[in-house]
């Protein structure tokens, strides 16, 4: 679960260098029912897509419930980061749950001061 949460949280850190490398809006997304997720330039904006990323969680992981985030593509965007390499505040979560099937959590949580994501696990 933790290395799960660790590669989405790498994700995270990737969108973020990738939109101040490209000077372009970068979305972290992730699809629900697939337990998919992955990185890309924010619709209405030309990034460089060989630089677009794609992964998947274990099959006994799935993400928590998402609601009131964007959709792009048929994806939930759950973090964006702006050129400048800060996270909109109206277009990223500030917690994104991954749950276990025997019921462990782990979570990333937007940092106290908004410019990323950090790993929390949530007490039995």
């Amino acid at each position: 679960m933790e290395q799960e949460a660790t590669q989405l949280l790498a994700a995270t850190e990737y969108a973020r260098s990738e939109a101040i490398s490209q000077g372009v809006p970068m979305s972290v997304w992730i699809d629900p029912a697939t337990g998919s997720f992955g990185v890309r330039a924010s619709d209405g904006f030309d990034g460089d897509n060989t630089r677009e990323k794609a992964y998947a969680l274990h099959t006994d992981l799935r993400f928590d419930s998402v609601e009131g985030v964007a959709n792009q593509d048929g994806h939930r965007v759950i973090a964006l980061f702006e050129p400048e390499g800060t996270l909109d505040p109206e277009s990223s979560l500030d917690t994104l749950r991954i749950v276990h099937r025997n019921a462990s959590v782990v979570c990333l949580e937007q940092t106290e001061d908004g410019w990323g994501y950090e790993i929390v696990k949530e007490a039995p």
